[in-house]
């Protein structure tokens, strides 16, 4: 390196500056605290889960709205009860609130983890899901919009209840991650 008054350093011209620069850069942008990181990580994996559940959630409501709330079986009200909880879920993310968060995590696991649970084995026939209706007077169920298929159910249930698991393990993570304060304070 040169000096204002003294002589240059041997080997090299001045023009190397950029090469140490990036290098600097590099080191500091690998120097990110472990929270940050998982945080930005699982906040964006939440947004598509939020995203695909919301869609979801649409398109049952709208499907509700056209056809009249007979064409839903009793677990698919259930689940669309917890649908307005992903306004919830992205305020959550999108302040880095906790609080609504678990509100979301409350609301997930009480309604839609056992209402997806129950819609896949209710459409497998292992429950008993449409005697239900005569008992309370309702009409049973039609599927409106939806092929007689029962695929369609299992592979929108399937990744529905795996959606609502990877939500529910991406709060617990992103609650660690912020609650990094506590652990320190802990620690001493």
């Amino acid at each position: 390196m040169s000096s204002k008054s003294g002589p240059r350093a041997e080997g090299t011209d001045g023009s190397d500056w950029k090469h140490r620069e990036k290098r600097r850069i590099m080191r500091e942008a690998t120097n990110v605290a472990v929270q940050y990181v998982t945080s930005v990580k699982y906040k964006n994996a939440m947004k598509r889960t939020l995203l695909y559940h919301g869609m979801l959630g649409t398109s049952m409501f709208v499907t509700a709205i056209i056809a009249g709330i007979n064409c839903l079986y009793l677990w698919q009200v259930l689940w669309l009860a917890a649908f307005p909880t992903c306004l919830i879920g992205f305020r959550g993310i999108m302040k880095n609130n906790s609080k609504y968060l678990n509100v979301y995590k409350f609301a997930v696991g009480l309604w839609s983890v056992p209402a997806c649970v129950w819609g896949l084995l209710a459409t497998a026939g292992y429950v008993p899901h449409k005697e239900f209706y005569p008992l309370v007077n309702l009409p049973k169920p039609t599927r409106f919009l939806l092929p007689d298929s029962n695929y369609v159910f299992y592979f929108l249930g399937a990744t529905t209840l795996c959606s609502h698991l990877f939500t529910l393990a991406a709060i617990r993570k992103l609650m660690y991650a912020w609650d990094i304060t506590s652990r320190k304070s802990k620690a001493q």
